[in-house]
Formats: C-alpha cells, sequence, structure tokens
C-alpha cells in the first residue's frame, strides 16, 4: 500500500482521535474546532463518496469506541453493534460531503461556493446528529458534538439561541472552512469562520457578566446520593441537620422499588419515615411490571408537600432502550405544580434530550428537578459525561437544574449553566445548596430549536440530488 492510501485512514484516525480528546475524561473543548479537518482533508481526496464514507466510518468508531468504553458495563457485546451504528453517522457525513464537494468543483469553487460548501457542511452534520439523537428507535444523544463546549463557558451561551445541535452546525462549518484554506481552496470562509467564533465567545461572555442568574425566589435544597435503593438510608440521610431544615428534597431515580407494585403502602410509609423533614419531597419511584396482577412498568417522580401527602406525579418521557423495555413513554410531559413553585421534573434520560426541559420551560416551569440513577459499576467516565449535559439543558432553557444522582454527580448548575454545588461522583451523602426559582424561556426554546429539524430537511434535500447523480 503506497504513502497517499496510507494517509486517507491516518487523518480519519488522527479525526478520531481529537474527537474522543473534546470529552470527558480529557475534556479539551478546544480540539472540537480542529477535530475534524484531518478527516475533512482525507474526504476531499476519496476518489468517491464510497471511499469518503468509509473514511467516516473510520474516525467515527476511533472517536466512539474510546468515547464509550464504558459501554460494555451497561449492555455487554452489543456495545460493538452501537459503537458501528454511531460511527454509521459520521460515514453517512462524509459521504454527504464528498458528493457536496464534487458539486462545487464541478462549477468551480469560487469564494461563494467555498462559503455554502463550509456551511452546508454544518448543517448536514446538524441534521444527521439531530435524526440519530431524538428521532429514530435508537435515539441517543450522547456525545452530540456541541456538548464538548461545556469546558467553554463563553461559546456555551449560544446555546440560548441555537441550542446543543446549533452549536455543532457551528463547529462543523468552523472546521470545513478551515479544512478548505489548508487546502489552499479558498481562506475567505476560514476567514470569517474564525472572526465569527471570536464574536460567539465574545458574546458569551459579555451575557456572563449580564445575565440574571441570581433573580427569582431563593430556596434550599437537599439532594441525597446513595447507589442503592434502601428507604431507611435515603431518610436518614435526608434527616440530616442540614438536610432536615431545607425546601425541597430530591431522592434518585428509583429511589423505591413497591414491592408487588403495592405503591400505596409506600407512599404511607416514606411519609412516615420524613416524618422529621419541613422539607417538600420529590421521590423516584420504580414499579416492576406484574403481568398477574396486570400491572405495567412505571418510572415517575412522585412530588410530596411538606405533610409528606403526595400532591403530583411526572411519568418518565425517554425509556433507556434495552434496559427499561415495556416502560410506556410520556408523551404529554407538564410541570408539577407545588406551594414552593412549579417544578419541571425531568428523570435522568429524559435530560438528555433537549425537548423535554424545552417543553417544560414553555409551560411555565421555574426550575428543573432531575433524579437519576447512575450504577457505579457504569464507570465514572459514564457519570462524568451524562452530567455534562446538565449545564446545556440550563442554558437552553434559562431555568436552575438541581439533579439528584444515585452515585453522582448530584449537582445544582444555575440558568448560565455554571455548576453551583456539586457532591463527587461515588460519594455517598446529602448535597444541601442554594438554588433559585424564576420563570425561564430563552430565544432557543421560542424560535431557536427549529434550527435542528430545518438541518434535517436541509440534509435530505441535499442528499436527494446527489443520489440521483449517483
Amino acid at each position: 500500500m503506497n504513502k497517499e492510501k496510507l494517509a486517507g485512514p491516518a487523518l480519519a484516525a488522527l479525526s478520531g482521535l481529537l474527537l474522543a480528546a473534546c470529552f470527558a475524561p480529557l475534556s479539551l473543548g478546544w480540539a472540537a474546532w480542529l477535530a475534524l479537518v484531518p478527516l475533512f482533508c482525507a474526504v476531499t481526496a476519496a476518489a468517491s463518496p464510497r471511499r469518503a464514507a468509509w473514511l467516516g466510518g473510520l474516525a467515527g468508531l476511533v472517536f466512539y469506541s474510546l468515547s464509550l468504553s464504558w459501554m460494555p458495563s451497561v449492555v455487554n457485546f452489543p456495545a460493538l453493534f452501537f459503537w458501528a451504528v454511531f460511527a454509521f453517522w459520521v460515514a453517512l457525513h462524509a459521504a454527504l460531503l464528498r458528493g457536496l464537494w464534487g458539486l462545487a468543483e464541478d462549477g468551480g469553487l469560487n469564494y461563494r461556493r467555498a462559503l455554502a460548501l463550509a456551511a452546508a457542511a454544518g448543517l448536514c452534520w446538524a441534521g444527521l446528529e439531530y435524526f440519530r439523537s431524538e428521532l429514530w428507535w435508537l435515539e441517543c444523544p450522547w456525545l452530540v458534538l456541541g456538548y464538548s463546549q461545556v469546558t467553554v463557558p463563553g461559546l456555551y451561551q449560544t446555546l440560548s439561541v441555537w441550542g446543543v445541535y446549533g452549536l455543532s452546525a457551528f463547529i462543523v462549518a468552523v472546521n470545513a472552512a478551515l479544512a478548505l484554506a489548508l487546502l489552499r481552496r479558498s481562506y475567505l470562509p476560514a476567514a470569517l469562520a474564525l472572526a465569527a467564533v471570536a464574536a460567539a465567545w465574545g458574546w458569551g461572555e459579555h451575557r456572563l457578566k449580564t445575565f440574571p442568574a441570581d433573580a427569582g425566589r431563593p430556596f434550599t435544597a437537599a439532594l441525597v446520593q446513595a447507589e442503592r435503593s434502601d428507604i431507611n438510608k435515603l431518610a436518614r440521610l435526608s434527616l440530616l441537620p442540614e438536610a432536615a431544615g431545607a425546601d425541597l428534597l430530591v431522592w434518585p431515580e428509583c429511589a423505591v422499588y413497591p414491592p408487588r407494585a403495592d405503591e400505596k403502602s409506600y407512599e404511607a410509609y416514606i411519609a412516615s419515615r420524613l416524618g422529621g423533614s419541613r422539607a417538600e419531597a420529590v421521590v423516584g419511584v420504580c414499579v416492576p411490571a406484574d403481568r398477574r396482577r396486570g400491572v405495567r412498568r412505571a418510572n415517575y417522580t412522585l412530588h410530596l408537600g411538606r405533610d409528606k401527602r403526595v400532591i403530583g406525579t411526572y411519568q418518565k418521557m425517554h425509556p433507556v432502550q434495552f434496559v427499561e423495555w415495556g416502560l410506556p413513554r410520556n408523551r404529554a410531559p407538564e410541570p408539577v405544580r407545588t406551594p414552593l413553585g412549579l417544578l419541571g421534573p425531568q428523570i435522568c434520560y429524559d435530560l438528555a434530550f433537549e425537548n423535554g426541559s424545552r417543553l417544560m420551560a414553555e409551560s411555565g416551569a421555574e426550575i428543573i428537578i432531575t433524579p437519576t440513577l447512575d450504577p457505579m459499576e457504569w464507570t465514572v467516565l459514564q457519570h462524568t459525561q451524562h452530567s455534562d449535559m446538565t449545564a446545556a439543558r440550563a442554558v437552553e432553557t434559562g431555568l436552575w437544574i438541581i439533579r439528584a444522582a444515585s452515585s453522582g454527580r448530584s449537582q445544582v448548575v444555575d440558568s448560565l449553566g455554571r455548576e453551583r454545588a456539586t457532591l463527587a461522583n461515588g460519594a455517598e451523602g446529602t448535597l444541601v445548596a442554594q438554588a433559585r426559582l424564576a420563570a425561564g424561556g430563552t430565544f432557543y426554546t421560542r424560535y431557536g430549536w427549529l434550527l435542528a429539524p430545518l438541518a434535517l430537511i436541509f440534509t435530505l434535500a441535499a442528499g436527494l440530488p446527489l443520489w440521483r447523480r449517483k
């Protein structure tokens, strides 16, 4: 094999390594702005879209097998299948980009076509990313490229305008523009891209200084973090002196497993065990299916008033594939009204998707409450990647988020995505911290969320003529 044939796979593998470096454990957010340049250079030199797809698939496999190395701890050998599925979307984007490159070159690659090509690269990435994350039966938003900027607060503020998929499109468009400059095809897109990055960063830094994140009604939250469902242990942690006087108490997802679906007796038992707490309580409840009794599987939050009487429930929106078989999906999520305020529950995996928290904000929720189950055997890497998504939802919605995780990281995150308090992965205890209740809503929750579905429509429109041409 000659050097030219080796160059393409080497560049693709380099992009895979750089993409992995963007996320935990390294979390080098700046690398995202360069990570796809080697792959795009290899794609433009590919002999055909099929060859480009192979290179994209190689980059995806390197990226996802490294970054999702924790998956075998959750699903065992099927992790190989999931890595391949994730890599498929990178391969498809590479094939699309190679086809668009061919069209641009056929007409002469002037600066207008170069700008259009860079923008199309970003939009196609966002369209495919949105589809694979939110719209099909294997929906999984893990490692959406926009999440890589959680370590760059200034740029992360743009999520309030265009959301995580919009930030992904921006990152990929910048990579494509830099690749065009490196290939000496056009320098104008790269110059404009770098200027746009500087402008976005500057605007975000200004927002960090001026946005009133501390507005609203203050209250004290107590988040219990404990690995196993043991009501007595959870109650003991809830009644520690610093926690017993809190305004809101939150237990993790599946903190309670009622035996034989006997929920009512457990509600009374929880109330009796929390008699020494003055807080409203949000309790994660998981009900096992019982066909003989006609009981369906359930996963919901139980909301108790200060007197520990039930005042509402919320059913999970996004069951985890292959883990929560038979769990019905909540298709009409609504906030729960309590004396404390209008609470917007999102159970664990729900918060990984943009739609639940956005709908909660549009329905008037004043804070997002997230009970989470992440067993410690799923590894610290999984926990970190999961908790990193919390900041994105906060910036998108303009709401504070409190997240009680079974094994970490339990968090209090403000409406700018800043972590105000946290309890480390693997620790057992109670996190007591101040939070704020205030109406949310941003440009993103009103209009910006439309960018992702429009990007998908653009991707389909761009792919159709390429398919006909083939």
